[in-house]
């Protein structure tokens, strides 16, 4: 192995040691662990899901943003308390030395945002995004490190109201991208917070694991060993039972959930639910074993369940005292949608996304009559790729495997192959305009039922 010399930007020597060669079995030509391409097809289709999702948001007054994709690990932290820091992807900033993050959330940029660049501005402030998160994911089966997400959160408006009104755009999302039977379970943290109050720290993960899977047994012999009264004993296993429809669940959660604490989360859901009561195109229920996020949620929140991944396709909720924490009291509810997951519900679906784009022309030749040809189609709009030194069969396949609409042979008249039907036909250039309308009739012929 070779070494050699150069200066840094800084002036300074550097010594660069040349990469190895080494066989080609040697390692993985992959991406890391829990990280993935998107190959063309993949990424136009998932590209028609973003689009389909901000038209969504936009249509209720939500404005995009961007936020970075690694940020200081004591902002993140800051707006994570009680996340456990084992999921987060941790790396030196090589600049300033500082403990930097990939961020595994991107509520808290938005939080930071929200309480010092868009602090002279009116609320309440209803801002989108999209982007990825990265997340270790210890002691599960999928080991996909990065998530593309697409959420919203509505900030500075309190009240039952503003959680109606981020339900309905979560419904609606889903049902523009073509998702169209899904359940949303409705929670709240309030009820875990005031039952596990009694319970030492130490013994509150293997009950909060124990009522999420629904294992009364295991909860019983857990609770054996801690020392409790017999009705927080009772509360605390009368979360196991509690799912189903909202207004038998809450009827019956107001018999066994006693203390002022637990009666005022009970009213806050009750007055979400009977706020989208109405209409709301989804099946509902609520599930009071929910006990995740204690930490960053304050009051209803939701998850969003589909056929197809087996994991939420998305989920949201309040989460009035996040921002406190950048130095701005506000309240805020919000969600985001796991795009992979929501694609893995299109597909259980039979549902494929394509992108809208226009027609797509492989050009064979170059030069002369073929370069103004090239100009004429591009003014157009259309997506031109020239071909140099081809055979025309080579061309048709290249074509075919891209997935272009049209090869197209410049001469005194154009010589063209619909690529779909494999249809071949002259047109001279004067009559360039007609090939829209030739188009569309083979993208309607492609699209009749067979």
């Amino acid at each position: 192995m070779n070494a050699k010399t150069k200066k840094s930007e800084k002036g300074r020597e550097v010594r660069e040691l040349d990469a190895p060669s080494l066989p080609r079995s040697a390692f993985a030509l992959a991406p890391p662990r829990g990280m993935r391409d998107l190959l063309p097809e993949e990424y136009s289709s998932r590209a028609e899901l973003r689009r389909r999702v901000r038209s969504t948001f936009r249509s209720y007054g939500y404005e995009v943003l961007m936020t970075p994709a690694f940020e200081l690990a004591e902002i993140i932290e800051r707006g994570l308390v009680g996340s456990d820091r084992r999921d987060f992807l941790r790396f030196v900033e090589p600049e300033s030395g500082e403990i930097a993050l990939l961020r595994p959330d991107i509520t808290p940029q938005i939080a930071r945002i929200a309480a010092t660049s868009m602090r002279d501005r009116p609320g309440p402030y209803r801002l989108a995004y999209e982007g990825s998160v990265f997340r270790r994911r210890r002691g599960r089966a999928r080991t996909q490190q990065q998530i593309e997400q697409a959420g919203v959160e509505l900030i500075g408006e309190p009240g039952p109201g503003a959680d109606a009104e981020i339900l309905r755009l979560a419904a609606e999302t889903l049902i523009a991208v073509g998702v169209k039977e899904f359940t949303l379970e409705l929670a709240h943290v309030g009820l875990g917070l005031a039952a596990l109050e009694p319970v030492p720290m130490e013994s509150r993960e293997p009950i909060v694991s124990a009522i999420a899977q629904k294992d009364a047994a295991a909860l019983e012999r857990i609770l054996s060993g801690i020392k409790l009264r017999a009705a927080e004993r009772r509360a605390i296993e009368a979360l196991v039972s509690l799912s189903g429809p909202p207004a038998e669940t809450l009827k019956r959660a107001r018999k066994l959930l006693k203390g002022e604490a637990m009666s005022r989360a009970l009213d806050e859901l009750d007055a979400v639910s009977s706020a989208i009561a109405q209409d709301f195109p989804a099946s509902l229920s609520v599930d009071l074993g929910d006990l995740r996020g204690q930490a960053y949620y304050t009051g209803a929140s939701f998850t969003l369940w589909a056929a197809g991944p087996g994991e939420p396709i998305g989920s949201g909720g309040r989460y009035d005292g996040l921002l406190s924490r950048f130095g701005r009291e506000m309240p805020a509810t919000g969600f985001a949608l796991n795009l992979e997951n929501l694609e893995w519900a299109l597909r259980a679906r039979g549902v494929t996304l394509k992108e809208e784009r226009p027609p797509r022309v492989v050009l064979l030749g170059e030069g002369g009559d073929g370069d103004e040809l090239v100009k004429g189609l591009r003014s157009r709009g259309y997506e031109v790729l020239t071909l140099r030194a081809q055979r025309r069969s080579e061309a048709l396949e290249y074509a075919r495997s891209w997935g272009y609409d049209l090869l197209v042979q410049a001469g005194q008249k154009l010589r063209i192959t619909l690529i779909e039907s494999e249809r071949e036909l002259s047109l001279p250039r004067a009559e360039l305009e007609q090939l829209e309308d030739l188009l569309m009739d083979e993208r309607a012929t492609d699209a009749r039922p067979r």
